[in-house]
């Protein structure tokens, strides 16, 4: 009884771990690598055009404040006056020489705080534009290398498949010509075997597409990630 026992327990665990070893070999997440994701990740902040538009936004709002602040002096306007003659009435007394006049401009006292308070606002929806726009490249780089993953994965399931499509065709002609199989197999056969070439290349023009949609993003290629 025991030993009937091992041996059904042996067989259960071939069949499991078969079956495991099957489904490991035809998923993609054995071969997403997350540090490479992230590289690709930085890369794409580092280097996508519309990314250091971002920055620069953020940049020209920061020397805003800088330049709002400093400008105090507008406050102020001087003028300087030369009189040759010295001509004195009650209506227009003008005196001879240098005249110095200081204008004091009220208006943009009183507005000075709110120009401040504007580029501050500025700045902060700069910062925000650009937080927003991180998380969308982040989103749109793990799209496509994801993407990217599922196109190579399926083409190493089709070049596999195309090995037994392969020794199965030529098994199959060999026996047609030595007139030990039908005509219907062996054309069975070969159009199978068509079919599973036309698919390895549908699938690498598919991975090439979706390599080059990730190169796109990141502003480089992928075997020059390090």
């Amino acid at each position: 009884m025991m030993r009937i026992f091992a041996i059904f327990f042996i067989g259960f665990m071939m069949i499991f771990l078969n079956n495991h070893s099957l489904q490991a070999q035809e998923s993609m997440y054995s071969e997403i690598s997350y540090p490479f994701l992230q590289k690709l990740i930085d890369a794409a902040k580092n280097n996508y055009p519309r990314m250091k538009s971002y920055e620069r936004r953020v940049i020209m709002a920061q020397d805003n404040i800088t330049k709002a602040k400093k400008t105090w002096y507008d406050f102020f306007t001087f003028s300087l006056a030369y009189s040759p003659t010295n001509t004195t009435s009650l209506s227009s007394p003008v005196l001879s020489g240098y005249q110095i006049g200081v204008f004091l401009n009220l208006a943009s006292i009183l507005q000075k705080p709110y120009n401040i308070k504007q580029t501050k606002d500025e700045l902060l929806i700069a910062k925000y534009n650009k937080e927003e726009y991180d998380l969308s490249i982040e989103t749109e780089v793990k799209n496509r290398y994801y993407k990217y993953i599922q196109q190579l994965t399926l083409l190493k399931m089709q070049s596999k498949s195309a090995v037994d499509v392969e020794a199965n065709y030529k098994q199959t002609k060999y026996k047609f010509e030595k007139a030990e199989e039908t005509f219907d197999n062996y054309n069975k056969a070969l159009i199978t075997y068509t079919e599973q070439k036309q698919n390895i290349i549908a699938s690498e023009g598919n991975l090439l597409i979706a390599k080059s949609s990730l190169e796109e993003i990141i502003c480089k290629k992928l075997e020059d990630v390090r």
